[in-house]
């Protein structure tokens, strides 16, 4: 973690940003005070998601049973007895 100067920072943001993009933290000062930092962004959310296995999915969707009444009905015999 660095401190660069605003005037500093100033001149060379573009390196900085490279560094900060490679997973540095840059602390920003004006006349030796802290006043900003750059920090790398988190990755986005789509690439922590795993690839589903849709095999793995359809075998494990055959072993589910079946339900026998339509989704209306399922709604309607529990707002009937009172089930929600």
């Amino acid at each position: 973690m660095d401190g660069f100067n605003l005037s500093d920072a100033d001149k060379s943001l573009s390196a900085l940003v490279d560094r900060t993009e490679a997973g540095e933290t840059i602390d920003i000062l004006r006349d030796g005070r802290l006043v900003a930092k750059l920090v790398p962004v988190e990755p986005p959310v789509d690439k922590l998601k795993r690839r589903v296995d849709i095999e793995a999915l359809r075998r494990h969707l055959e072993q589910m049973p079946m339900q026998h009444h339509s989704a209306g009905e399922f709604i309607r015999h529990m707002r009937d007895t009172d089930r929600y």
